[in-house]
């Protein structure tokens, strides 16, 4: 899932496949070519849990593309006016993840905690620690992977590398921990507002921004995901940005949540 906004105006670029974001939110990449039955792996993995959280699924998931995931999607296709094949081509993956990041993820079995509403003096953001990975320019070993991830595709398209901001990525953090610890998967938070109110709640001024969203297993999966969606590919792909922040974050439906944060001066 994927949001962006300019000074003076704001724009949210078209909603596709994490993770989420995108922001995937999120979620496996759609191919040129169909997977259906007989596939296996990451991609039919979180689709089988989208569609069990949907209600379309009520097998076990495990990543085996079988006769229940087959049916599974076919029900969905015809609720959603979608060619009846059983296969997960782009339109039908595109089709889950809208209807997916429009839902509340279920609640966590820890109690939620009450939301606080934004003090008027700017908050710190907290940290997330990720005591297995060292920290690399204030990022996770994870988080890093997935800027180099970002910058490698811009160096393949010909753009300027992004800058990693060690504010943002404590914004990008929060977000995904706040995700995580609410159970939802959207831009707009219940405890920050949108994106960009919270940019601004934690001190990052900027003349664009945008965010994705992604709630998946890994970060390569997360990242394919993400570049396999036009929207969050856009936002990836920008001239307009030069800075980065990414927060990734363990829990939720999908494994780990993930918050990638853009702006431009």
């Amino acid at each position: 899932m994927n949001s962006s906004s300019s000074a003076g105006r704001r724009k949210l670029l078209p909603l596709a496949a994490l993770l989420l974001c995108l922001a995937l939110v999120t979620v496996p990449a759609a191919t040129a070519a169909a997977f259906g039955q007989g596939a296996s792996g990451s991609d039919v993995y979180a689709v089988q849990g989208m569609l069990k959280s949907l209600g379309y699924f009520n097998g076990t998931i495990t990543g085996y593309y079988g006769t229940q995931t087959a049916a599974a999607v076919k029900k969905f296709q015809a609720r959603y006016g979608l060619p009846k094949t059983g296969a997960v081509d782009n339109k039908t993956l595109e089709s889950i993840l809208w209807a997916y990041a429009n839902m509340k993820l279920p609640k966590q079995p820890a109690p939620k905690p009450t939301p606080v509403p934004a003090p008027a003096p700017t908050p710190t953001p907290v940290p997330v620690p990720e005591p297995s990975a060292p920290p690399q320019n204030g990022l996770s070993a994870e988080e890093q992977q997935m800027v180099d991830l970002v910058n490698a595709a811009r160096e393949s398209a010909g753009l300027p590398l992004l800058t990693v901001n060690g504010a943002l990525a404590n914004v990008a953090r929060t977000k995904s921990k706040d995700m995580a610890d609410n159970g939802y998967f959207s831009h707009q938070s219940p405890t920050y507002g949108s994106p960009f109110d919270m940019m601004k709640q934690f001190g990052i001024t900027y003349r664009t921004a945008g965010e994705n969203i992604a709630c998946n297993q890994s970060v390569e999966a997360a990242h394919q995901a993400l570049m396999n969606s036009e929207g969050h590919r856009a936002n990836i792909l920008s001239s307009e940005f030069t800075e980065i922040g990414i927060g990734i974050v363990n829990g939720g439906t999908c494994g780990k949540m993930f918050t990638q944060q853009f702006i431009g001066q």
